[in-house]
């Protein structure tokens, strides 16, 4: 992965099962030739580490070939600033990518030559110091180097709280009317007319009805009538974070006697930056 560092901290980290895992937090260097090899991923609270030989950077983020549990399940590692090579080899070991093997140990007469060319070594930059030193050249000790700070910054995945649905069962009074009827006993006579024959006999009788009434029956159904699920909806939003940065400055401070002699810098070259 020939991307610079810097460009990686703050970006998405994605998992080969297409889940966000967290953002890049930090970034560690190879320790034999420089380049980012591994990213810390903060998810949360947690933290956990991807390999960045094998990822890729996409216009989303960083691309990770593992998926998200394989990453959140990765060994909680305590690196600072610098990962050790033990540290290396277990992410390494993990992640089933191939571990380098220790070199042999070198003999003494080996390690003798090595002594040997460093010195040489050293004895030429030394003279070529020298040279450059009696050519009139500057060096890195005659300059003053002025920083400054650069803010980054990254987001993270937080968890702000939990919403629950309950279903409760309420009671409530319900009136409905129903036309019923029932039936009454009523007594009817009529005169007989005169001529009018009937045969009969003094003597006791009786008669009987019976009456009907109706009755309003009542009966529950149970009918769906609503679903109801909850759902995260994702608002973007756009805030202002501020802090501070430090940055250097450099002015010019003459001498007392250079100012009492009436010399004065040019102020075309600039006295602050």
């Amino acid at each position: 992965m020939t991307t610079q560092a810097e460009e990686l901290l703050g970006a998405q980290v994605t998992g080969a099962d297409g889940k966000v895992v967290g953002t890049v937090e930090q970034v560690f260097r190879d320790d034999v030739d420089g380049t980012p090899a591994w990213a810390r991923v903060r998810s949360g609270k947690t933290g956990r580490f991807v390999p960045l030989g094998s990822s890729q950077v996409t216009k989303d983020g960083l691309s990770v070939p593992f998926d998200s549990q394989k990453i959140m399940g990765g060994p909680n590692i305590d690196a600072g600033q610098h990962m050790s090579a033990a540290q290396a080899e277990e992410l390494s070991r993990y992640y089933g990518l191939t571990v380098p093997s220790q070199a042999p140990p070198q003999d003494q007469g080996q390690m003798q030559a090595q002594d040997q060319g460093q010195m040489q070594g050293q004895a030429q930059d030394q003279a070529q110091a020298q040279d450059q030193s009696q050519q009139g050249q500057m060096s890195d000790q005659d300059w003053l180097v002025r920083q400054e700070e650069r803010l980054q910054v990254g987001t993270e995945m937080l968890e702000t709280g939990h919403v629950r649905l309950h279903k409760y069962v309420d009671t409530e009074p319900i009136e409905q009317t129903v036309r019923v009827f029932h039936e009454e006993y009523d007594v009817e006579r009529l005169p007989i007319k005169s001529g009018e024959r009937i045969s009969g006999s003094i003597g006791e009788g009786e008669q009987e009805i019976i009456l009907h009434a109706e009755r309003a029956v009542l009966r529950k159904e149970v009918i769906p009538v609503e679903r109801v699920r909850l759902l995260a909806k994702r608002v973007d939003e756009d805030k202002t974070y501020r802090d501070e940065v430090r940055r250097e400055r450099i002015e010019i401070e003459p001498d007392q006697q250079l100012s009492n002699s009436g010399t004065q810098p040019d102020p075309g070259k600039g006295s602050r930056r």
